[in-house]
Formats: structure tokens, C-alpha cells, sequence
């Protein structure tokens, strides 16, 4: 990959983040990454505990001085979420990302990034690298599988933390500080199906180029999600003919709004005319409903052929339709008390085939339980209705706001001092792993930071040098205030 980042400040900073992209770490393959925390603790002399699921907690001394002051604990996560673009031929299990410098950003090619939340663990190491600086004693917790419905917090032994402020550097807002997150759960679906084969002619609708997004930071932006839009092409296909479904597949992620969907359905020879004609309008009526960021890439594109296929029975098709078409997706409900703030969402974040069944996989969110608990109702209720198995795993507690939080306190001083404005404290719609930290360690404070980052979660990704920077400096500055 060599050294594209070379002499960019932070130096330590944007070193340790280069490493860091030389080496895979999708969710679930944060093994290797966690080998490479150990590594710089042992030869750093720092105490360190790794455990089963990778998770690594490495601690420093307070610096003189600051023995007898609050313990603070900083904590990013070493996964990232695995996007890439259509045609990138990168292998995320084996292959470097290819970092890019362009107009102050960072950016990598054809792939996400990982900023979210690489950067946050360059700048820890950077921190346990640095001897000057003043601070409390330290416990850095580097987690993993947090873009999978935060398994790693969930899963690490916090029995002997002592911190009782928590930096989490996890956001990507310069300027904006999190005080508040909410909670989600994970709900899949499966929809058995009977195959049969069938002499019919086939068509693939594809839709692609979606500007998709994270499905909590940007559920209220005008996004289209892929799976919705092939499912509405379909049901509305369905009353001409009865369509026969032979696979669907779309986005890999919960909390990622899928950008591309493709669909392959069959359906009789004779009605093949009314197909193409129909197919022809909806592709323009749906291209007409994309908002300009979708429109900008997006296309819907549609080929057929007729061949001898393995297709599901109609009955199987239309319940899976209904699925596609029915169940929440979006925005729920808005927080009457915070204009602007998304209260409760679903997400249909992933669409996979296998050989007797349909699998769907919804992230639902909201910051009042209640709200997440009727999210999980209206899904129960769908796939009983719609003959699906359905199952919930990963859920997390959201984390209320805290007026008189010193965490949120030493946040704003110390951006104050440094730029000589006052940032702003903010709840957000996405999921933080602080909600489960405060819940696991009593009485810790906890705020969340990060610099400008943009498009995470899709191949468009990018995060800003000069934030970087000026939000690392922030971070020291919050270490070296005194209780």
C-alpha cells in the first residue's frame, strides 16, 4: 500500500491509521487487528487483556501529576463495515484498502474506508504512544463487532473497570458532541419456500448505484432503499401476471442502506409482451420517485431470456412480496422534545436466496424502548402473516441524556479553549456502544466525538485531515483538564 498518509498531522495519528487499513478487519475478522493492538502494548510496556472475542483493553499509568484524578477510559472499535462498488474486485478478507489524499480527505478506492472507526483507534494508539502527554490513568478499550449490533461491548467482562469518564471516538460530526444514542435490535426473517422447475421466460431486475448511507445517522435523509424499491416493482408486476420469484439478493448489512438489489423472477412465455412493456414503465415511474443524490448514480436496469428454471410457487412468491413491501422500513416516529431527531426507525438492510428459503435482516431503533418495542411487534406481526420464522439477537439499550454530565462538561471547555466556539451536545438516532458501557459500569459519564466524516458505510466514505486533527487535539486537551 506504501506510505500515502506520509506527512500528514497527526503523524502518529495518521500512521497508526495507515497500519491499521494494511490489514483486514470486517466485522467477525477483527483477529488479526487485535494481534497488532497486543503487539504495540507488549512493546510499549503497556498492561494489556485480550479476550475470546477479540476484544483488547490496554491501560497507562496516570502521568505526574495526574495520579489522584477522575479514570478515564478512551474506546473506538477495530471492525468496519465491508461495502464496495460494483465493479471493485477487492477482496475485503485479504486485501489492503487503497488509501486516497484528494482535497484534504481521505478515501479509499472503490471500498468503505473503516474511518468508522478506524481513526479512533489511531488516535488511542497515538495517545498510549505519546510520553508528553498530560493525563489520568487511561483504559483504552478497542471492541469489536460493533457493526454488527455492538457484540464486542456486549460480550467484554467490564467486572474491573475503573474509569469513571468515557471518550468514546465513534462519532463523525467535528464540533458536535454525543450525549445521547439510541437502542436498536436485530430481527431476521425467514420465509421457507418449495422450488419447481418451470419452462418459463426469466428477467433480472437489477437496481444499483444508490447512495444508501448508515441506517441510523442518515434514515432521515432522502435515500432510497434498494430492497423496497424491487419489491414495489414487483407486487405492482404481480397484478399483471403471476410472477414466479427464482432468487432476490441485496445489501450484506443491518445498519447499511442498501444500494443495490437484484431480483430474478419467471413468468409465462405469453405474457411476455405485457412484461416488457410493464417492466419499461415502472423502471422510469421508480427513476422518476429517486431523490437527486440516488438519481446521480442509480439506475434500474432490466434483461431477459427464456430458459428452464427452479422457481418458487407463486404462493411463496407473493407472501415474500409481502415482506418486501409491508413490513416497517424507514422512519417510524419523530421525538416530539428534539425537532429534527428521528425517534424510531426500521431498516431492511439485508436480502439473501438460499435453497429453501428467503432471509431478511431489519435493524429496528428507537431511543424510547416503547417505540422499539412496537417496531418489534409490527415485524412479528408481518411474518406471521406472511409465514416467516423470525428471530431477535443483538439488542442493545439506548442511553439517556444527562444535563449535568462532567463528560459532556470537559468536552465543551476544551473545544472552547482550543477554536474559541462552543460545540454543540446532541442526542443522535444511531446506536453507540456507550449506551451498553454506562448500563455494564456504574456511574461512568460518557461522551461521544469524532471528526468530519462523510458517507460512511458505502464506498464514498471519506473523513477530513484538518478535522482529524483539530479533533485529536481536542481529545488531549479534555485529558489534561483537572477535576
Amino acid at each position: 500500500m506504501g506510505n500515502v498518509l506520509c506527512g500528514l498531522k497527526p503523524e502518529k495519528v495518521f500512521t497508526y491509521f495507515e497500519e491499521l487499513c494494511a490489514i483486514p478487519h470486517g466485522s467477525y475478522n477483527e483477529g488479526a487487528a487485535a494481534d497488532w493492538v497486543c503487539a504495540f502494548a507488549k512493546e510499549h510496556g503497556l498492561a494489556y487483556r485480550r479476550d475470546e472475542m477479540n476484544n483488547v483493553l490496554v491501560r497507562k499509568a496516570a502521568s505526574a501529576g495526574y495520579e489522584n484524578e477522575p479514570v478515564v477510559m478512551l474506546q473506538g472499535h477495530t471492525d468496519m463495515v465491508c461495502v464496495k462498488s460494483a465493479d471493485s474486485a477487492h477482496d475485503f478478507t485479504r486485501d489492503p484498502l487503497k488509501l486516497i489524499v484528494k482535497d484534504g480527505w481521505i478515501s479509499a478506492d472503490g471500498t468503505t474506508l473503516g474511518g468508522d472507526d478506524g481513526i479512533a483507534v489511531a488516535m488511542m494508539m497515538a495517545i498510549l504512544d505519546d510520553d508528553t502527554l498530560p493525563h489520568p490513568e487511561l483504559e483504552c478499550l478497542f471492541t469489536v463487532q460493533e457493526e454488527v449490533g455492538l457484540g464486542g461491548a456486549a460480550g467484554f467482562d467490564y467486572s474491573d473497570i475503573r474509569a469513571k469518564l468515557l471518550y468514546n471516538l465513534d462519532s463523525e460530526d467535528e464540533g458536535v458532541g454525543t450525549a445521547s444514542c439510541a437502542g436498536g435490535v436485530r430481527v431476521d426473517m425467514r420465509r421457507p419456500v418449495t422450488f419447481e422447475e418451470v419452462d418459463a421466460v426469466t428477467a433480472k431486475i437489477c437496481v444499483r448505484g444508490l447512495k444508501g448511507g448508515h441506517s441510523g445517522a442518515e434514515i432521515h435523509m432522502p435515500r432510497g432503499n434498494a430492497h423496497r424499491i424491487v419489491g414495489q416493482m414487483l407486487a405492482s408486476l404481480a397484478e399483471i401476471t403471476p410472477i414466479r420469484l427464482v432468487s432476490l439478493s441485496g445489501g450484506t448489512m443491518d445498519n447499511a442502506i442498501p444500494r443495490d438489489c437484484t431480483a430474478v423472477i419467471a413468468y409465462p412465455a405469453e405474457c411476455a409482451v405485457a412484461v416488457s412493456v410493464a417492466l419499461d414503465t415502472l423502471c422510469g415511474e421508480q427513476m422518476a420517485l429517486l431523490s437527486r443524490d440516488d438519481r446521480a448514480e442509480g439506475q434500474i436496469t432490466v434483461s431477459t431470456t427464456k430458459s428452464k428454471v427452479r422457481a418458487m410457487r407463486v404462493s411463496d412468491t407473493c407472501a415474500v412480496l409481502g415482506i418486501l413491501c409491508l413490513t416497517p422500513n424507514g422512519i417510524a416516529t419523530m421525538c416530539e422534545d428534539m425537532p429534527g431527531l428521528v425517534e424510531s426507525s426500521c431498516n431492511m438492510g439485508i436480502l439473501n436466496t438460499d435453497d429453501d428459503a428467503v432471509n431478511f435482516g431489519f435493524l429496528a431503533r428507537a431511543s424510547v424502548e416503547e417505540r422499539k418495542e412496537e417496531l418489534r411487534v409490527k415485524l412479528a406481526m408481518c411474518a406471521g402473516l406472511f409465514g416467516a420464522e423470525i428471530a431477535y439477537s443483538g439488542e442493545y439499550p439506548g442511553w439517556a441524556y444527562d444535563r449535568d454530565s462532567e463528560a459532556a462538561r470537559r468536552y465543551v471547555t476544551a473545544y472552547k479553549t482550543l477554536f474559541g466556539t462552543e460545540p454543540r451536545v446532541e442526542a443522535i438516532h444511531a446506536g453507540l456502544e456507550c449506551g451498553l458501557m454506562k448500563h455494564a459500569v456504574p456511574g461512568l459519564d460518557p461522551i461521544s466525538i469524532g471528526p468530519d466524516m462523510k458517507d460512511i458505510h458505502t464506498p464514498d466514505e471519506r473523513i477530513s485531515i484538518a478535522s482529524v486533527e483539530r479533533v485529536y487535539r481536542t481529545v488531549c486537551e479534555m485529558l489534561a483538564i483537572r477535576a
